[in-house]
């Protein structure tokens, strides 16, 4: 009897995820060939076109395994601000590489392009299209990099003064 090979497709697609994630991490995905992330997951070349089909499907990959859902559920502007700090935070050092690797990478820059749209239409959604410029701003991951990273903000700190620029700006 024939059993079907679709058990082995969550492990390998668990370890090209992962190195996926580890070479965004390292810096170095945007220099990375689909032979290379197959190899690092240990599995084949065929094995990663089949299951994410190009490299913008494993950035996909990686996107789709992110856990928006707080931010998307937030009821006011500060719980949305707070939730957004703790999203940025939670997932720092992979966002970095992947907004900073979209210059060179259309994977990658997908990925941002699409975040975008995704968050300005949750904003709108929330606030109005009034609002929207200056939520964009408040809540931009390169927003939150200048204070947490530049000025040197605690996160808590970083709430606070995105709240307090909301109130004072909406």
């Amino acid at each position: 009897m024939y059993v079907p090979r679709q058990r082995e497709a969550p492990k390998s697609r668990g370890r090209v995820i992962d190195a996926v994630r580890a070479l965004l991490q390292e810096g170095v995905f945007h220099e990375t060939t689909v032979e290379q992330v197959a190899a690092r997951a240990g599995v084949s070349r065929a094995t990663v076109y089949q299951q994410f089909g190009s490299r913008v499907g494993l950035v996909d990959a990686i996107c789709d395994g992110l856990d928006l859902t707080a931010v998307k559920e937030a009821a006011t502007i500060d719980m949305l601000l707070e939730r957004t700090v703790a999203f940025w935070a939670s997932e720092e050092t992979l966002l970095a590489q992947l907004y900073g690797a979209a210059a060179l990478d259309p994977a990658a820059r997908e990925f941002v392009e699409r975040q975008t749209r995704d968050r300005y239409a949750h904003l709108e959604k929330l606030a109005g299209r009034d609002a929207l410029p200056t939520l964009a701003l408040l809540t931009s991951f390169e927003t939150y990099l200048e204070l947490r990273r530049r000025a040197g903000l605690s996160q808590r700190h970083t709430i606070a003064t995105l709240q307090d620029l909301a109130t004072r700006l909406l």
